[in-house]
């Protein structure tokens, strides 16, 4: 038999779109698949569409949970799920994300049964499409051969990409690095440097090299929540500084001289991030002033 693989999804207000997740999982060819979907407080149908989904999953073979919750934002319905998978295996989709290829979940699988205990997950490549599925163009995916991925994790750097469910991990090494499977659920933490970076450090990330799982962008998508004013975008950076600090800090497995210095580069990091954020967010507010002059101007004179 092979190993249960746990797809667990943060769910809020997906009625709309949950259902090509769901079709995309119900159409692997993978034999033993569980799947949580958390209900972050939906005030549409979500809750629908996942119960009428269930049927279906039992009749495929697979089980199906709908988990609700009240609305607490993602990374507290991901801390939540953590407590209920049972899989070798586990993938975190987005749910206005979905999986490209029927063999999706077996290749991921068969590359990871075929490791050894240096490898702690393996990640496939991803497609941009907007809502409509039409690929969408501008982004770069490099370094597939690179393997020790760590300081990429933390840093952004050297093409890493953050997809969810496009990387797939051993249940068992996230284990014995988040002994008790919780996380930080601030607000703008997200769930995948917590996640990813703790298996990261000291193993190997494999790269299969075929476009498996399809990100959609969508200014409206709940998991790629838009951050339109000054204050927003601060807290964001703020979320990102404090949950990386706090993930390395947690991980004892980083020795001491090394986490000081990864924390130091990340503070340096994000003053730079602010520093520039505030630069223009002045420049902003000055051609505002300097329109609204201009206008009050204008308006003055034909007045007169």
């Amino acid at each position: 038999m092979r190993p249960l693989v746990s797809v667990l999804t943060p769910c809020y207000n997906s009625a709309d779109f949950l259902h090509r997740l769901l079709d995309s999982i119900l159409e692997q060819d993978y034999p033993s698949i569980e799947m949580y979907a958390i209900d972050d407080g939906s005030t549409d149908r979500t809750r629908q569409v996942i119960q009428t989904y269930i049927p279906v999953f039992q009749q495929r073979g697979y089980s199906l949970k709908y988990v609700s919750q009240s609305h607490s934002g993602q990374s507290e319905a991901i801390n939540r799920g953590l407590k209920l998978i049972r899989g070798k295996y586990l993938v975190w989709p987005d749910s206005d994300d979905y999986y490209a290829d029927s063999g999706a979940i077996s290749k991921l699988v068969s590359r990871l049964e075929d490791s050894d205990e240096s490898v702690s997950m393996v990640r496939c490549l991803p497609t941009y499409v907007d809502q409509s599925g039409n690929v969408c163009d501008g982004f770069r995916i490099d370094n597939l051969d690179k393997e020790n991925l760590f300081e990429d994790c933390i840093f952004g750097t050297n093409g890493f990409w953050y997809l969810s469910g496009g990387y797939m991990i051993k249940t068992g090494m996230l284990d014995k690095s988040l002994g008790n499977r919780c996380i930080s659920t601030a607000p703008n933490a997200g769930q995948n440097w917590q996640l990813l970076l703790p298996l990261l450090y000291g193993h190997r990330c494999l790269t299969i090299k075929e476009y498996l799982y399809k990100v959609v962008i969508w200014e409206g998508s709940h998991s790629r929540g838009s951050y339109k004013t000054y204050r927003e975008l601060l807290h964001k950076y703020r979320d990102f500084e404090r949950v990386l600090v706090q993930t390395l800090k947690r991980m004892s497995s980083l020795p001491k001289k090394e986490k000081r210095m990864y924390i130091g580069q990340i503070r340096d990091m994000y003053r730079n991030i602010y520093f520039r954020h505030r630069i223009n967010h002045l420049k902003t507010m000055g051609k505002r002033i300097v329109r609204n002059l201009i206008s009050f101007i204008c308006h003055d004179r034909r007045e007169r």
